[in-house]
């Protein structure tokens, strides 16, 4: 973390009648230096109440604005990182980081405009920075301009390559534009430099998944579900992926996982009522169809399509 030290030069002609001032200044100093130690080991609470101090002594301190703003925001204190920010904003906008931190705050409260309006001011003023330009990609991704988004994450890929989280978002914007191909050759450099989350995985294996390498999707579902085990829709994917595979017994545990975890949720009872019934356990087969009649009967038709549709397509399997 840089230091966060106000330096300061007093000229000699002013020592004298600057003394307490000059006494007061060393004590702030000291507070913001013991404030990014606490910060540096993410004690935020501590650099909070440290900062806070130094703000008595010095209101529009701007490191000071700053540093408690992102403490702020890192304990889930949003508004009034917000706050601190916006004040720091004020007395000097010039900065990259500040603008950048305002940016996070009105991403972070689903303000898509404003995000990317001080994304683009940070990249502006430091186009060299990696985290800069992968916040603004990833902000344009979020409201489905990819082209926009693709050109920000791949310069912050070309500054700072092998992060993770910025071939992910390289990816997702890919498979957001239909590139599956592209979007398949971003989550593997991911998970290759080291991207350990389940979302990653999972969608690892969707791509796989429609690129019919069927066993590679089965493998990547199951590591997204090590990484998280109740994580619904990659249950679900699952479950269905044993459907077309023609592996009823293992869909039906997938499904049954699926309710543990959502029972609200109708498209695992269908998945299990198809998976029931293809497996040849009709009468709970029939049984979820009549739960399904009652709440919706499009519901139950939508389970029939499903067996009807398996059923021709795996006799069409068996053809070839």
């Amino acid at each position: 973390m840089k230091n966060m030290r106000n330096l300061i030069r007093y000229p000699a002609v002013f020592v004298l009648l600057a003394a307490s001032a000059l006494a007061q200044s060393e004590d702030l100093n000291e507070l913001l230096d013991r404030a990014g130690r606490h910060m540096y080991v993410q004690k935020y609470e501590e650099a909070i109440l440290t900062l806070q101090k130094a703000l008595k002594i010095d209101p529009n301190n701007f490191e000071a604005l700053q540093y408690i703003g992102t403490a702020h925001s890192a304990v889930g204190n949003l508004k009034l990182a917000r706050t601190h920010f916006e004040r720091a904003y004020a007395i000097d906008s010039s900065g990259a980081e500040i603008n950048n931190n305002l940016g996070v705050s009105y991403s972070t409260d689903g303000n898509r405009e404003k995000a990317i309006e001080f994304f683009l001011k940070a990249v502006k003023i430091d186009s060299g920075s990696a985290i800069f330009n992968a916040n603004l990609g990833m902000e344009y991704l979020k409201i489905g301009r990819t082209m926009g988004a693709l050109s920000y994450l791949h310069k912050a890929n070309f500054i700072k390559p092998k992060q993770p989280e910025i071939l992910f978002s390289i990816g997702n914007s890919y498979a957001a534009s239909s590139r599956i191909d592209s979007a398949e050759f971003y989550y593997e450099r991911s998970a290759e430099a080291g991207g350990a989350a389940a979302e990653l995985y999972y969608f690892l294996g969707r791509i796989k998944d429609k690129l019919k390498k069927t066993k590679d999707a089965e493998a990547s579902y199951k590591t997204a579900l090590k990484l998280q085990s109740n994580y619904p829709d990659c249950i679900r994917s699952l479950g269905i992926l044993y459907i077309t595979e023609g592996r009823y017994t293992e869909a039906a545990v997938q499904f049954e996982n699926a309710l543990a975890t959502d029972s609200s949720f109708s498209g695992n009872w269908i998945g299990l009522g198809t998976a029931y019934a293809l497996e040849g356990r009709s009468k709970k087969a029939d049984s979820i169809f009549n739960g399904l009649y009652a709440v919706d009967s499009s519901l139950a038709f939508q389970m029939m399509r499903m067996i009807r549709e398996e059923r021709r397509r795996q006799k069409e399997k068996a053809k070839d």
